[in-house]
């Protein structure tokens, strides 16, 4: 079988269980379940995960990577432009606030814990996010484009708080409520980045 046809089966498989586990929380979602969702065979889906746990940590592990995707577009863009690349983050903050399986899938968190894998997924997610803003910040810093009144990861950690508040209204509310707070998100970044 092909690398790109295992990829393929593999990313199915990871799709199907983040839908699953958000729709019908950790417990009630069987592997038989993801394995239908996916369309694959059970044997297919112990092949790439010896467990659920395994799958969810893959779930988490495919988020950290689409972030670090984007912010090797957000740098690539604070190179030039650090005002512009903040636009991008919020964006990238709303896009993932406005999913509508973020809620269920944010309970799902909490069935697993001290799954040192989920944590160890969690914990890399939020550094990439810390230190990617810090990178931007420090960008438009050097070109007086942003406030300097404090160090660049002190704003970055404001930031953070925003969009983890951002994320957590999502929660509660549902994704629907994202919409009407788009421009507000994106004024309020930008007042608090504005130069000093």
């Amino acid at each position: 079988m092909s690398t790109e046809k295992q990829s393929g089966r593999r990313d199915a498989i990871v799709e199907a269980a983040y839908s699953c586990m958000a729709k019908g929380g950790y417990d009630r979602t069987s592997t038989a379940k993801i394995c239908a969702g996916a369309g694959v065979s059970s044997g297919t889906f112990f092949h790439y995960f010896p467990t659920k746990a395994d799958v969810l940590v893959a779930i988490l592990e495919t988020g950290v990577e689409h972030t670090r995707e984007a912010f090797a577009r957000i740098r690539g863009t604070a190179a030039r432009d650090a005002r512009e690349a903040l636009d991008l983050w919020c964006e990238h903050v709303l896009r993932e606030a406005s999913d509508d399986d973020l809620a269920g899938f944010d309970s799902v968190l909490g069935a697993v814990p001290d799954h040192p894998g989920v944590a160890a997924a969690l914990k890399a997610e939020s550094a990439l996010v810390r230190d990617g803003l810090t990178e931007v910040v420090a960008f438009g810093q050097a070109q007086a484009t942003m406030r300097t009144d404090l160090p660049a990861a002190r704003i970055a950690t404001w930031l953070g708080i925003l969009a983890d508040g951002l994320l957590g209204h999502a929660v509660q509310e549902g994704s629907a409520a994202i919409d009407e707070l788009r421009p507000e998100f994106i004024a309020i970044v930008a007042q608090l980045m504005r130069p000093r």
